[in-house]
C-alpha cells in the first residue's frame, strides 16, 4: 500500500481553514463629545510614547508604528483640562455647561419677576405705603440765607402730594410752588421710592420799589415786585423806584428797561467820591417826563436826561447851595433867569437839568 507523501495536517480533508486577518475593521459607532475627547487624549498619549514607557527615538517610532501612527508625527502637548479630575471634565462639557447656564438665567429671571409681582401686590394691598412721601430734599441754587425756610417748602409740597411719590403730578407741584412770590424757578424730581427733590431758585432783591397804593416792596432784575423791604439786606437803603408796572403781559419787559436805566444812574452817581446817590430819596420814571429824582434834604425834584447824570445833578446841588448861602456871583455863573425871585427865598418845586447849558427852575404856586 502506498502512502501519500507529505505531512499530515490533522484536519479533515476537503475542508479549508480560513484565518481572519490581523487587522479586522470594526463597526463604527457614534461617539459623544466626551468620549471623542477622551479618545483624542488617549491617542495623543500613545503618540508621545508614554504608554510604552521611556524609550529612545527608535523605540518611540516602533511604538507609534504599533498603534498605526507614522513615526514623523510631532508630539502633542497636554490639553488644558488633562490635569482636571474626570468628574470635573465631565461637568465642563460644552453641551452640559450651556444647558446649566440657560437654566441659571431662567431661574434668575423667574426670581426677578416673582419679586416684582410680590412688590406690586404688597403695594396695592397696603395702599401704596411703600411710595408714601417720607422726605422732601431741597436744593437751593443761590448761596447765603434763604428767603423761604425748609419747613415751609416741606409743608407746601406735602399739601400737594397726597397720593404718594409714584402718583405725584410733578408739573402740578412745580406750578403751585411757582405761585410763591419768593420763587423765581423750581424743578421737581422723584427719588423713588419715597422722596422728592426740589431745586429752587429764589428771587434776589435788587432795589426797593413803591407801588401805586404807597406800599414798598423789593424788585428783582427780572422786574417782579415781591416781599417786604426787610428782604433787601443792605445799609443804607438805595433810592426807591417809582413808576414800575405792577401787572400786565409786558410789565416785566417794561420794568427791565427801567431797571437798566436805574443801574446806569446809580453807577454814574457813585463812580467817584463823594457818592451822590445818598442825596437822592426817590427815582421816578415817567413815560412823558422821563427820569426825575427827588432830593432827600430839600424834597425838590430834579429832571435829568439819559446821560451825564452825575454832571447834571452836581450842577443842581451847587445852585441850591448858592441859594442857601445867598451867593449871587455863583448863581450868575449858571445864567439863571429871575434871580430876584430866586433870592427871595420862595420854595423851589423842581429844577430841570435836561439842558445842561441852561437849567430852569419851577416854584410852588402861592
Amino acid at each position: 500500500m502506498t502512502r501519500a507523501k507529505g505531512k499530515s495536517t490533522g484536519k479533515p480533508a476537503g475542508k479549508s481553514v480560513t484565518r481572519s486577518p490581523k487587522n479586522v475593521s470594526q463597526v463604527e459607532r457614534p461617539f459623544s463629545a466626551g468620549e471623542r475627547g477622551e479618545s483624542h487624549r488617549l491617542t495623543a498619549r500613545a503618540a508621545t510614547g508614554k504608554s510604552a514607557g521611556r524609550s529612545t527615538g527608535k523605540s518611540s517610532g516602533r511604538s507609534r508604528a504599533k498603534v498605526g501612527l507614522p513615526a514623523s508625527i510631532p508630539k502633542q502637548s497636554k490639553l488644558p483640562f488633562d490635569a482636571a479630575p474626570a468628574w470635573l471634565r465631565a461637568r465642563m462639557r460644552p453641551e452640559r455647561f450651556t444647558r446649566r447656564m440657560v437654566q441659571l438665567g431662567v431661574a434668575l429671571l423667574a426670581l426677578l419677576l416673582a419679586g416684582a409681582l410680590l412688590m406690586i401686590i404688597y403695594s396695592l394691598s397696603h395702599g401704596l405705603r411703600l411710595f408714601e412721601l417720607r422726605e422732601v430734599v431741597v436744593h437751593r441754587e443761590q448761596s447765603g440765607s434763604p428767603l423761604i425756610p425748609q419747613s415751609e417748602l416741606d409743608k407746601m409740597v406735602r399739601s400737594i402730594v397726597k397720593e404718594g411719590v409714584l402718583r405725584a403730578d410733578l408739573e402740578r407741584v412745580r406750578t403751585e410752588l411757582r405761585k410763591h412770590e419768593y420763587i423765581e424757578e423750581v424743578e421737581v424730581r422723584r427719588l423713588l421710592p419715597d422722596m422728592l427733590r426740589i431745586s429752587v431758585r429764589e428771587r434776589v432783591p435788587f432795589a426797593l420799589a413803591r407801588r401805586s397804593d404807597g406800599t414798598v416792596q423789593c424788585v428783582d432784575l427780572g422786574g417782579t415786585l415781591f416781599g417786604s423791604p426787610s428782604l433787601l439786606r443792605v445799609s443804607p437803603f438805595p433810592p426807591q423806584i417809582i413808576g414800575l408796572r405792577e401787572s400786565g403781559e409786558d410789565a416785566a419787559t417794561y420794568n427791565q428797561k427801567r431797571l437798566r436805566i436805574y443801574q446806569e444812574l446809580m453807577t454814574d452817581l457813585d463812580r467817584i467820591d463823594p457818592p451822590l446817590s445818598r442825596e437822592i430819596d426817590e427815582i421816578h420814571f415817567d413815560e412823558l417826563e422821563g427820569v426825575r429824582v427827588l432830593l432827600a434834604d430839600t424834597r425838590t425834584f430834579v429832571f435829568l436826561a439819559d446821560t451825564d447824570f452825575r454832571t447834571r445833578l452836581n450842577s443842581v446841588l451847587d445852585i441850591l447851595d448858592a441859594v442857601r448861602r445867598k451867593d449871587l456871583e455863583m448863581i450868575k455863573l449858571y445864567r439863571l433867569s429871575d434871580v430876584d425871585r430866586l433870592m427871595s427865598g420862595r420854595k423851589i418845586r423842581y429844577l430841570n437839568a435836561t439842558n445842561a447849558n441852561r437849567i430852569t427852575i419851577g416854584y410852588d404856586e402861592l
